[in-house]
């Protein structure tokens, strides 16, 4: 998957404090295996006496922002980027990042609509359909009926591909990179080939987009065994998106029972209410938490000390590991039922003990 990525070149070299970094947004459009052994190749020959300096391949303007790590989700737009590669003079760590944003349903109902053809129908250029083309699948509101069946049910097309549909939405509202964009109709529509089709993503209603929630968790998928022991980098990154993706649903579809009156059972007597008694905003934030649980039940250590907000305030808590580190001393472990309380009760800008360290 093309995606908008962050790469953070370490600016100081030892001493007390946090680690600093020069942060640039490159695209990837391609093999992140090309892309990381590159970055790999070049560190390894380099000689860096002060800050790592990005090569001059490194197809992107000037630095977006000086910042520790744990500032960085700040600049990175949740479905827009998924990519985050931080580079020190002892090698690269390539870090996905991961939405915890869990209603998603209602964005994708309401703000984006998708229409896919087959590529003989479309301008090899532009990608455009032609005028009397028919999609062979059209995803707009109607697939989101209730109770959810076919591509919107469990294992159905959009357990997964929906991140495909919000990259494209978020692309537009922030300013596509990649693409082939027309914003001549009635509606901003990306036209993107995937496989031996052309998709065209519409975006109809911003707003709903605008709504979710813009926080973030890292997985280190180079030292974790996301994808089996020698799976190459492209593969971990497929089958982390595809892994966390279909977490992310099935508490996508949980909060659209309840926008719909159904309540489930999943979430009852949490805080002592049955679900029946808790709003959609308490189902919303209990299922926001209990995706971070997974994450962190599915990956463990893997996960980053510098993920945003509470959610990495609480890794660095319960671990003991500093906000300007790579990786957890220790996986959490944290329980479904008070994962909820222990985001909330953390402090965000939790770090522990500033001691100063040799880097």
């Amino acid at each position: 998957m093309d995606s908008d990525a962050l790469v953070c070149f370490q600016q100081n070299r030892r001493g007390g404090g946090d680690r600093r970094f020069k942060v640039y947004r490159v695209d990837v459009d391609a093999s992140v295996d090309e892309f990381v052994g590159r970055l790999d190749d070049y560190v390894a020959r380099e000689t860096f006496r002060d800050g790592v300096t990005p090569p001059h391949w490194l197809d992107t303007d000037s630095a977006v922002m000086d910042a520790r790590l744990a500032d960085i989700g700040d600049k990175l737009v949740p479905f827009a980027g998924f990519h985050l590669f931080v580079v020190t003079r002892d090698g690269v760590r390539p870090f996905l990042a991961v939405p915890l944003a869990v209603d998603v349903i209602p964005a994708l109902a309401d703000g984006i609509r998708t229409r896919e053809y087959a590529a003989d129908d479309c301008d090899p250029e532009t990608l455009a359909p032609a005028a009397d083309a028919t999609p062979t699948r059209t995803v707009d509101a109607d697939a989101f009926g209730w109770p959810l069946t076919g591509d919107a049910a469990a294992d159905g097309l959009l357990e997964w591909w929906h991140l495909f549909a919000l990259r494209a939405g978020f692309r537009l509202l922030v300013g596509p990179r990649t693409g082939v964009v027309d914003t001549d109709g009635d509606a901003p529509t990306m036209r993107v080939r995937h496989g031996g089709d052309v998709v065209c993503v519409d975006v109809l209603d911003k707003t709903p987009l605008q709504r979710l929630c813009r926080d973030v968790v890292y997985l280190n998928y180079r030292v974790s065994d996301v994808a089996g022991a020698d799976a190459s980098l492209d593969d971990r990154v497929t089958d982390g998106l595809r892994r966390t993706a279909r977490l992310r649903y099935r508490h996508a579809r949980h909060l659209w029972a309840v926008r719909h009156g159904e309540h489930d059972d999943w979430l009852v007597d949490v805080d002592g209410r049955s679900a029946a008694d808790r709003t959609l905003a308490d189902e919303r934030k209990t299922a926001r938490a209990r995706l971070f649980a997974d994450l962190e039940s599915t990956y463990g250590d893997a996960l980053a000390p510098f993920s945003a907000g509470s959610y990495g305030a609480a890794l660095r808590q319960a671990t003991a590991t500093r906000a300007d580190t790579y990786e957890l001393n220790e996986a959490p472990g944290f329980a479904a039922d008070t994962v909820e309380a222990t985001v909330d009760d953390v402090d965000p800008n939790f770090t522990p003990d500033r001691r100063p360290q040799r880097f």
